[in-house]
């Protein structure tokens, strides 16, 4: 299992294939790197080059215990020591989640590292409504009871679409495992940073090619708040909705993902050569 020691944390991350396209791939709000696994699987190792980070908090990454180490400047933070780390340039920048707000915030800091961005159920790019603290302090506290109270029922993916059973019923499990361990503080922390996060005039004038990827099926982020993240994009962003399908395409339709990235990369490496970047 492969590890990064970045300044304030040990980061463990998932790594396939050795191809010339590289994928940055992460996840979201309860969720691991290993909610990315299926998409992995289905890409050709010979072609494409993908690492599925566990953000802090996450899986086998360091869990601080303090909530103020948490949020998606911080995540966004890791991500950027990490991939120069490894070495990693002109790659493709993958979000699902909570997860598309820590990578929109990374490509709006660090755009010049990126060949496409995809948005995969992504949080709005302006987190949540301004509020006072001690509003923010009671949608925490009240996020938190909900969460404790799924637990208690067993109810341990909240409606985030983890299948269950089938050939890879191993895996689901595993996910299950995560989402239910996610430590509180790790889970305050990322709820505070999405009243402070303000990013849709900036994520309006990226540079690199955008898709947004969803399905209409989300309970966790409904088809009409998708469609509102999607237009604070820059003009010309791909749109993917697939039917039926809810809040994990990455687990629900893998293949399908895996097809769109592939064919969504390949035309972002055609764009970027007809132009001569």
């Amino acid at each position: 299992m492969p590890y990064a020691q970045l300044s304030q944390v040990r980061l463990h991350y998932y790594e396939r294939g050795h191809g010339p396209e590289t994928l940055v791939l992460v996840h979201g709000f309860q969720m691991s790197g290993r909610v990315w696994q299926l998409v992995q699987q289905a890409l050709p190792e010979d072609r494409y080059h993908t690492v599925a980070p566990d953000l802090r908090g996450a899986g086998a990454t360091d869990a601080p215990p303090d909530e103020a180490a948490y949020g998606v400047d911080v995540f966004a933070a890791d991500l950027y020591e990490l991939v120069g780390q490894l070495g990693l340039r002109e790659f493709t920048l993958v979000g699902h989640s909570m997860g598309g707000a820590t990578v929109a915030r990374f490509a709006v800091d660090h755009p010049e590292l990126l060949k496409a961005l995809v948005l995969v159920d992504p949080t709005d790019p302006d987190g949540r409504a301004a509020a006072s603290p001690a509003e923010i302090d009671r949608a925490v506290e009240e996020r938190m009871a909900a969460r404790r109270a799924a637990l208690a029922r067993g109810a341990a993916d909240e409606g985030l679409g983890l299948p269950h059973g089938g050939p890879h019923a191993p895996l689901f499990a595993q996910l299950a495992e995560d989402v239910r361990t996610a430590p509180e503080p790790r889970l305050r922390g990322t709820v505070r940073s999405l009243y402070r996060l303000r990013l849709g005039e900036q994520v309006a004038r990226l540079p690199m090619p955008v898709l947004l990827a969803c399905g209409d099926a989300d309970r966790t982020i409904p088809i009409e708040q998708l469609l509102r993240t999607w237009a604070k994009y820059p003009k010309g962003t791909g749109l993917q909705v697939w039917h039926g399908v809810g809040h994990s395409p990455n687990l629900e339709v893998p293949d399908e993902l895996a097809a769109l990235l592939r064919r969504f990369v390949e035309q972002a490496t055609g764009a970027r050569q007809a132009v001569g970047w």
